[in-house]
């Protein structure tokens, strides 16, 4: 099997995330952007130098990987639309979503027939709205998630995660049954949290005091309260069940903060817990790990990786072998110096 070329990259909508991808893949292959909105496409041709069409039937024939960049409740349709755009001209396109909740999208059925779909969630972004919003050093020291459903055929894995990878991303392999319920806290939670404290703090009976008193910790907490509001009910709706439980858990956490005020020992155990996961959650400078196999073996691969944890940080295929370079979790293979 003869390795697949990656010239050209579609971008299925503009917004924020589709204009900063856009814009940070632009140095590294050659993009074309497609969006309904006359002002979207003009801003991204202008700003990031890159080719942008009104025709996604174009864009379809262009791209070897077509990303859909656009609201979540938009994906299944022109997902649809993408496949029997391909049909029709006998092509088999990569079609990857970048959602940040997949419940929506059906991923454990049946796909479409036509093309080869991969679901991937690059785990950044920030407070902003629209394509005048992008920022491409959003992407930098970025991880994505590849949410598996076993449905993926090992060609199209290895030329989707090419895509985060020329970024110098990494791309950590997780379960399409893992996904929500992680990205609930570690990124829906966050959102809720943020806006609480923006309603108390800026809203409050005392904002006004509040405000003149506001530094750094609340500012840090409230961050992303700025992002615009549609654009947080998107991710909120969508992953409401699993966001349910992350509401529970950090209740759980505040009522026994609440509870044992009084106890200082308490307080300080509780507080060096919070201080070590909060540490865990920085950048680690694991060994790389390098291991091969069969190009047909890499969607076990990606199985097996998502079970043991680990980021795959560089990929190689020639014919019929991929090689792996990875780090964190209990990857097999070669440790590289």
């Amino acid at each position: 099997m003869s390795v697949e070329p990656l010239d050209r990259v579609g971008i299925v909508g503009l917004g924020h995330m589709g204009a900063s991808l856009a814009g940070a893949l632009a140095p590294h292959v050659a993009v074309v952007g497609y969006d309904l909105s006359t002002a979207s496409v003009d801003y991204v041709r202008r700003q990031f130098e890159v080719e942008v069409t009104r025709s996604l039937e174009d864009l379809v024939r262009a791209s070897d990987v077509v990303v859909i960049a656009s609201p979540t409740p938009s994906v299944r349709q022109i997902r649809d639309e993408i496949d029997r755009l391909a049909g029709a001209m006998g092509r088999r396109p990569v079609v990857c979503d970048i959602a940040s909740v997949k419940r929506e999208l059906a991923l454990d059925s049946p796909m479409p027939s036509t093309i080869r779909y991969v679901s991937l969630h690059p785990m950044t972004g920030r407070e902003g709205n629209g394509a005048k919003s992008a920022d491409p050093s959003i992407f930098v020291h970025a991880n994505w998630a590849l949410v598996l459903t076993g449905h993926e055929e090992p060609g199209a894995l290895a030329l989707a995660t090419r895509v985060p990878l020329m970024l110098g991303n990494g791309v950590v392999p997780i379960e399409l049954t893992d996904h929500d319920r992680a990205i609930a806290m570690v990124s829906t939670l966050p959102h809720v949290s943020a806006v609480a404290l923006g309603r108390l703090v800026g809203e409050g009976e005392s904002h006004a005091l509040l405000q003149l008193l506001a530094a750094g910790s609340i500012r840090d907490s409230v961050r992303v309260a700025r992002t615009e509001p549609t654009r947080i009910v998107e991710m909120l709706y969508p992953n409401r069940s699993q966001l349910k439980a992350a509401i529970d858990a950090l209740i759980s956490e505040l009522e026994a903060c609440r509870d044992n005020l009084d106890d200082e020992a308490w307080l300080l155990a509780w507080t060096q817990s919070g201080h070590r996961g909060a540490e865990g959650l920085l950048p680690r400078n694991d060994s790389k790990r390098m291991h091969r196999v069969p190009l047909p073996e890499l969607a076990s691969e990606f199985q097996r990786m998502a079970r043991v944890g680990g980021v795959v940080v560089e990929l190689t295929q020639s014919a019929e072998t991929i090689m792996i370079v990875s780090v964190g979790g209990e990857t097999s293979g070669d440790e590289l110096s």
